[in-house]
């Protein structure tokens, strides 16, 4: 049963100490001599704890553990690399453990003679917190697969390279005490689980049960028996029935007993008390805390590997499992009305209040929850027919950038009239337009704006955006390409020769400056023409941006960008957002489009691109990374990505992460579930009041 009615002060308080739970700890021997400090971070290592302080947050900033010269560490005899970590500043902050075996720059293709290769975990730390930072080690000697299976991402650990303590995937400006820690214990925990060692290829395969769990491992939520999957689904029935609805939120969503403003029927944004928030309909403050891909079945397996399952494979190779389980969970093939309406009720008790992106239509069609559309994407086909930014290689071939030509004729024909065609063509699209529970569009996703420039000066000669180029650096030289050369320290020899260019991309400051001028109006006609395709047709929905990878933009993107969204998004992996570099957002509001957690003890071959150790620390990463969205005032809400459990074997890109509210078997996890709906019966005061309404310190 899940323990809702257990209260988690002490968890919102920050102040746990997760200490270890390992009779079998062995701390590392570590010298003075063996800590390399990186990039301006401060460190100290004295009695057995180390005090680190970073700066400057780039790449390889912070520390380097290196072994004994001549040596490699041996994690060999352990399950987890820990260590505990506090945070002794005054901020929330975000911190990384990297761990790796073999050589940089090796390429081994063989099963045996591994490559380089990496693992991390991560944490994020409220002021004044101090919690417990674990890898699980991923043995090559016990989870190595026999050829032609499947296995995580395995290092040699009995010859691991370094440890190190940095940022990853840095986004943060620097600023003194960016992370002020305290590292102390780093240890081995616990024993190897031997009894998980995968054995040769008769006895590991199959290694995929009939509902799609991994065979060779057992873990609390798996699935053993059709009876088991029917009993599960009616306990969960008789909770969600005992469970009562969050007391302070509307029909919406939005804070019921919180201020009252102005209600205009629709959602809009509006600055209050120096913080971003959505209105909802009625007029209350609304923070979004969502989950993307709320469908029913997603990333169906289709690998031509039938030997790999215990059920047999159909002709087309495709294997919905989760479609299977839910047949046998609901006992009928009709199950999808019964299955939303309980997913309904299963989001309003974990403390969520909106359809993320890539929801499904039939979810969206009960009218009972906020929700988002994307409306297309550049490989979606209502975009896919417009001309891309191509370059011609020296081979001859030509290539295509991801991105549009927007100055190719059928782009302000298409994207402009987006939102209407996908309103002809979908119900819910059309119900979008005059829904009071429609929040607004996201249009594309995770674009390669990067490219525009290079894309741009390289491109094919008859390229629309090249020729847009050329004729503006006419107008601004004169139409005088020795002007134009003197100024990028070039030598073309007339005009149709910089036309005709596929190879050059000058490095001078002239260059620069006008590529930087370009990019700022090709921007803003890509994000003019999308917010034309929407206000055109439903101008009381608001326009939620592109889903930018990362915060680490050119600012002229940012700036195209800000002017023309009602609300900029943005997908990032980090455990903690608290301290992004908010000056490059124009004082605009900002939804996070896609963050998650993941772990390796639940039978998957990979974790997530944001590792933690456990269960239990997932759900906590998940409370911190919101509690920090929470206290940064341009953020309107978190939206987790995804529902479910990616396949074990990965889907059609090879992703196959644990990273679900759900499993394929469409279980819950209880310690995530509680965690989001404690996070959600506390954020709007936490929104304004930056700690919880309880013992907050």
């Amino acid at each position: 049963m899940f323990n809702w009615k257990k209260k988690t002060a002490l968890l919102l308080a920050g102040l746990a100490m997760a200490g270890s739970a390992f009779a079998a700890d062995v701390p590392l021997a570590l010298d003075a001599k063996q800590f390399e400090a990186r990039n301006g971070a401060k460190v100290n290592w004295k009695n057995g704890v180390l005090d680190l302080k970073i700066h400057n947050p780039e790449w390889s900033g912070g520390v380097r553990i290196n072994p004994p010269a001549g040596q490699k560490f041996d994690f060999s005899k352990g399950r987890y690399l820990a260590c505990d970590v506090e945070n002794t500043g005054d901020r929330q902050m975000r911190l990384t453990m990297h761990i790796s075996s073999g050589e940089r720059g090796s390429k081994s293709s063989s099963h045996v003679d591994l490559p380089h290769r990496e693992v991390n975990t991560g944490i994020g730390l409220n002021p004044g917190e101090k919690r417990t930072m674990r890898i699980y080690l991923p043995h090559a000697s016990l989870f190595l697969a026999p050829e032609g299976g499947k296995h995580m991402r395995v290092l040699d650990t009995a010859k691991i390279n370094s440890i190190e303590f940095q940022l990853q995937w840095p986004f943060e400006l620097p600023r003194k005490y960016l992370v002020d820690c305290r590292i102390s214990n780093i240890r081995l925990e616990g024993e190897p689980e031997y009894d998980k060692k995968i054995a040769g290829s008769k006895d590991y395969l199959p290694f995929i049960d009939r509902y799609g769990q991994y065979i060779h491992s057992d873990w609390p939520e798996k699935i053993h028996s059709d009876e088991q999957l029917v009993k599960e689904h009616q306990r969960e029935l008789a909770e969600l029935d005992s469970l009562p609805p969050i007391a302070d939120w509307n029909e919406y969503g939005g804070w019921a007993t919180g201020p009252q403003l102005e209600a205009t029927g629709s959602f809009r944004v509006e600055k209050y008390q120096g913080k971003w928030f959505f209105v909802d309909p009625s007029g209350r403050l609304f923070w979004s805390t969502g989950i993307d891909v709320l469908r029913n079945n997603t990333d169906s397996p289709n690998r031509k590997h039938p030997e790999w399952y215990a059920k047999d494979v159909p002709q087309d190779y495709v294997l919905p499992f989760t479609d299977w389980n839910l047949q046998k969970k609901y006992g009928k093939k009709d199950y999808l009305n019964d299955y939303y309406n309980v997913l309904v009720r299963r989001l309003r008790a974990w403390g969520i209040n909106t359809i993320g992106n890539w929801g499904s239509d039939d979810l969206i069609l009960l009218g009972k929850m906020p929700y988002t559309l994307c409306l297309a994407e550049i490989n979606s086909p209502a975009l896919r027919d417009i001309p891309r930014l191509q370059i011609k290689e020296e081979n001859g071939k030509v290539r295509r950038i991801n991105f549009y030509d927007v100055y190719a004729p059928a782009f302000e024909e298409k994207m402009g009239n987006l939102l209407r065609t996908r309103a002809e063509q979908s119900e819910a699209a059309e119900k979008s337009l005059t829904d009071p529970m429609c929040i607004g569009y996201f249009v594309d996703n995770e674009l390669r704006f990067n490219d525009i420039i290079s894309g741009t000066i390289k491109a094919v000669p008859d390229q629309p955006a090249k020729l847009e180029w050329v004729k503006d650096l006419k107008a601004k030289y004169e139409n005088s390409i020795e002007k134009l050369n003197k100024a990028w320290k070039t030598e073309f020899a007339d005009w149709d020769a910089l036309i005709a260019n596929n190879k050059i991309v000058p490095k001078s400051d002239g260059f620069h400056a006008d590529s930087q001028a370009f990019l700022l109006k090709f921007v803003d006609r890509y994000f003019e023409v999308a917010r034309k395709g929407i206000k055109s047709v439903a101008p009381h929905r608001l326009y939620l941006g592109c889903r930018f990878v990362g915060f680490r933009q050119n600012g002229n993107i940012w700036k195209g960008a800000a002017k023309y969204c009602d609300v900029l998004s943005v997908n990032t992996y980090s455990n903690c957002v608290a301290n992004i570099p908010a000056r490059d957002f124009h004082d605009k509001p900002m939804v996070i489009g896609e963050f998650h957690f993941g772990t390796y003890d639940r039978g998957m071959f990979a974790p997530s691109l944001c590792p933690v150790g456990t269960q239990q620390e997932r759900a906590t990463s998940y409370m911190r990374f919101v509690q920090g969205a929470l206290t940064q005032p341009n953020l309107v809400g978190t939206h987790y990505f995804q529902f479910r459990d990616q396949p074990l074997t990965g889907r059609w890109d090879g992703e196959g992460y644990q990273i679900g509210f759900v499993d394929v078997a469409d279980t819950p996890y209880r310690e995530l579930c509680e965690s989001a709906r404690e996070t959600g019966e506390h954020m709007y005061q936490y929104r304004l009041n930056g700690k919880a309404v309880n013992d907050m310190k």
